[in-house]
């Protein structure tokens, strides 16, 4: 009897270290993360000569493709400029101009713009995601502007208001912005299909919160990022969130598959003039229109007709890339996610909205609420938010009761 009760004590007292390990938390992983240094692995333009959108149109008009993407930064001298990928950035992939430094990451899906400054130059991959580098040695992360190693470690380079494009819609919309010159030396290449390896050799470990591939519209404000998933096949729209206190407001254009987030508030007025916005699909080209003065709006901020025309919104710090290179460097991101509608919501909703939601007014602008009714598929997402199907009714049959004497 004695020797049970000794051998029952000497297992709990060896228990006991395993349980707190096991009740512990998982340590975070203390590696530095995975630096590839190819500094000649791509040429960097500097200072390239400056036309205008609609002369190289014409100069380049048999090279030139409606759909092909640009980097179009969206405010300053001439309201802007345009950047066809397959004759700059696909084969340079950092240009440093006094308009602006403009990089292309095809790994990580993005194109970002930065004060101007003939400094930079391409320098590698860290994290999956580019890296430039600025003549006095400092590394900056070319998705963040975070400067990470070097004299100047720990600044943010000031972002410029950009975002992806179709030359096609921009030339025919803005055909007095920027444009470089095409002279015969730069010649079109196709845009990468396959990933670059180097820039894969330093990915993390994804985080599983989304899927890696995900394209999301990353927000940077006041010290905090957020992540808003965007999908190819969702209908222009428009969706409304608070940040810090802040009313944001994401814009989705379908038709160039461009997104980009503001401020609902007229740019450089006093007291600010908010803007209330909704879709209107009988503009494909600018399908944002202003309750206050009717005036429609283009996916770049910018009023194109009506009281407002050529007023601007508030660009927040925010751009287009995948899911992991947003997570890889922000790791603290919030993703924000509509949730679903229960069976009883549903039902109170159709009681308060007898009528079905038009595609144009759906209230988009809370998470928790979405268009009435069942929608098709086990897992709706928002792309698939656009067919409502109510249960049919069926009309009782009656009961037949058998005749008496």
């Amino acid at each position: 009897m004695l020797q049970k009760i000794i051998v029952s004590l000497v297992v709990g007292i060896l228990s006991i270290p395993l349980l707190h390990a096991a009740d512990a938390p998982v340590p975070k992983s203390t590696a530095e993360p995975r630096l590839v240094v190819a500094p000649d692995f791509f040429k960097t333009l500097v200072n390239p000569q400056c036309s205008h959108c609609i002369d190289e149109a014409k100069r380049r008009a048999k090279d030139l493709r409606d759909d092909d993407r640009v980097l179009a930064w969206t405010r300053g001298k001439y309201d802007g400029g345009a950047v066809p990928l397959r004759f700059f950035l696909a084969p340079y992939r950092v240009i440093s101009d006094s308009y602006g430094v403009w990089v292309y990451d095809s790994d990580a899906g993005f194109l970002r713009g930065y004060d101007p400054s003939f400094d930079f130059g391409f320098y590698g991959w860290r994290n999956g995601v580019m890296v430039i580098k600025h003549k006095d040695g400092t590394l900056f992360s070319a998705l963040s502007g975070v400067a990470f190693d070097g004299p100047h470690k720990g600044e943010r380079l000031k972002p410029l208001a950009t975002i992806q494009s179709d030359w096609g819609y921009w030339a025919k919309t803005y055909p007095q912005t920027v444009a470089y010159n095409m002279f015969d030396k730069y010649q079109p290449v196709d845009l990468p299909k396959t990933e670059t390896p180097q820039s894969v050799r330093t990915r993390s470990k994804p985080d599983s919160r989304l899927p890696a591939e995900t394209v999301v519209a990353g927000l940077w404000l006041e010290g905090s990022a957020r992540a808003y998933p965007l999908s190819a096949t969702d209908k222009t729209r428009i969706l409304s969130d608070r940040v810090h206190g802040q009313d944001v407001v994401v814009l989705w254009h379908l038709p160039t598959h461009a997104a980009a987030i503001y401020v609902p508030q007229v740019e450089g007025t006093e007291p600010p003039q908010p803007v209330k916005l909704s879709v209107d699909d009988h503009r494909p080209d600018a399908p944002f229109v202003d309750h206050q003065t009717r005036s429609h709006w283009g996916v770049e901020g910018r009023a194109v007709d009506g009281p407002l025309k050529g007023k601007t919104l508030r660009w927040l710090d925010s751009v287009q890339c995948k899911w992991f290179a947003w997570a890889a460097e922000y790791p603290k991101t919030d993703v924000y996610l509509r949730r679903t509608r229960s069976w009883r919501d549903d039902h109170h909703h159709r009681r308060r909205h007898p009528f079905p939601v038009s595609s144009s007014n759906r209230p988009w602008s809370r998470p928790s609420r979405l268009p009435i009714g069942r929608v098709k598929g086990s897992t709706p997402s928002v792309s698939s938010l656009t067919t409502v199907i109510r249960p049919k009714r069926t009309r009782r049959r009656p009961r037949l009761r058998r005749a008496t004497r």
